[in-house]
């Protein structure tokens, strides 16, 4: 399931569910905030391993809750669905001034603005903060989202109501489609909330508002360092892709899993690879990696696994498929591979086996068909247990 669609069938509902709640007098306030930090939570939890990541999408759209508004879970929420669809996403948190709104904006130089307002009371600030920003910045387009916003209000030219986060990065995508956008050098991580706007007040809803906020931003912050960790143990330093423990865990698990049978593991090397380092020089070698590993993932099938073992070494693990549907793949990855095009004019070896019998045994048979094909020359496939 899909980000949005996780918010949009669970996340919103439940959220809209605990409102209802606390509304009919069922919970306290506390429990109220609680749980809806428990329910970002849960979100951090699920998607944690793509936060943090560097920006796929072309754009910078700007996130803030209007001053008086300190109730920005959900705003929180619309940052996630923004950042893991690939957005730069500058987020500034609840009960901005709007003086220091428009002053973020004004350096920022955001390609969108979105603002929320959640308590019905603060919709005209909201209004006011939406049309001070289009005299302000007359070319950037305003999106209002949360429960304060009329529903049949400000469906203007730049002025756009945002039903909920179903959706958002559709919308987005669209409206940012047309712009000629700068390809920015600045881009930098979603901000967490400066201190400075948050009032928050003594208040005891003041003070559940700020524990409940940093409750989800204490499941942010775990989620991007678990996913920092991930990163280092599992992701081959040259290529970018996995490396040889995240194949040994999933090559454990494919063999644990009787549901994946058959499954072919295929050992890959290049040929002659120490003479591209003796004659280019190792940044060409690294180059020559990473352009392997590329040729390597365009001819993966869904469910296949691929890896850099080390050196000039890896291995593919491909579920449900026998050996002559792996001859085929593997006939795909040596073709692309030779019409990479690089000036060392790669080429490459790859030995096929069965994975049965035992993990190691699986893992030496295929070597040893690798090492036959070598032998005989190079640049072709050779099969376990075949001449």
């Amino acid at each position: 399931m899909g980000v949005e669609a996780l918010y949009g069938r669970v996340i919103a509902p439940a959220m809209w569910r605990i409102g209802r709640l606390w509304e009919e007098g069922a919970i306290t306030v506390a429990d109220e905030h609680l749980a809806t930090a428990l329910t970002h939570r849960v979100m951090a939890s699920a998607y944690g391993s793509t936060f943090g990541r560097a920006a796929s999408r072309t754009g910078r759209i700007l996130l803030a809750a209007v001053e008086g508004e300190q109730h920005a879970l959900g705003l929180r929420m619309a940052a996630d669905v923004l950042e893991l669809g690939g957005y730069e996403v500058i987020y500034l948190g609840g009960d901005v001034p709007l003086d220091a709104l428009v002053s973020v904006i004004g350096s920022r130089e955001p390609d969108l603005i979105g603002l929320s307002g959640t308590l019905s009371p603060n919709a005209p600030s909201l209004e006011a903060a939406a049309s001070r920003l289009e005299e302000s910045f007359p070319d950037v387009s305003v999106l209002l989202g949360g429960q304060a916003v009329p529903d049949g209000a400000l469906h203007e030219d730049r002025v756009i109501r945002v039903p909920g986060v179903e959706g958002l990065v559709v919308l987005v995508e669209a409206l940012l489609g047309e712009m000629n956008l700068p390809n920015r050098e600045d881009a930098q991580p979603l901000v967490h909330p400066d201190p400075l706007f948050q009032s928050g007040g003594g208040s005891p809803e003041g003070l559940l508002l700020g524990a409940a906020a940093d409750a989800a931003d204490l499941a942010r912050v775990h989620a991007r360092m678990a996913h920092s960790y991930r990163r280092l143990a599992y992701e081959d330093a040259i290529t970018k892709g996995p490396n040889r423990r995240a194949f040994d865990d999933r090559l454990a698990l494919l063999s644990d899993t009787p549901e994946a049978a058959p499954v072919t593991i295929l050992m890959l090397d290049l040929d002659s690879f120490k003479q591209v380092n003796d004659t280019f020089g190792h940044a060409a070698g690294d180059r020559a990696l990473r352009e392997t590993f590329k040729a390597i993932e365009s001819c993966l099938r869904e469910g296949d696994f691929a890896a850099r073992l080390g050196g000039d070494e890896f291995a593919l693990l491909l579920p449900h498929t026998e050996i002559a549907e792996a001859k085929k793949v593997a006939a795909r990855v040596l073709a692309a591979i030779g019409s990479v095009g690089s000036e060392e004019g790669l080429t490459a070896t790859i030995g096929i086996a069965l994975l049965e019998g035992g993990l190691r045994r699986a893992l030496l048979e295929a070597d040893l068909a690798l090492y036959r094909a070598k032998a005989d020359g190079g640049d072709q496939v050779g099969v376990a247990g075949r001449d």
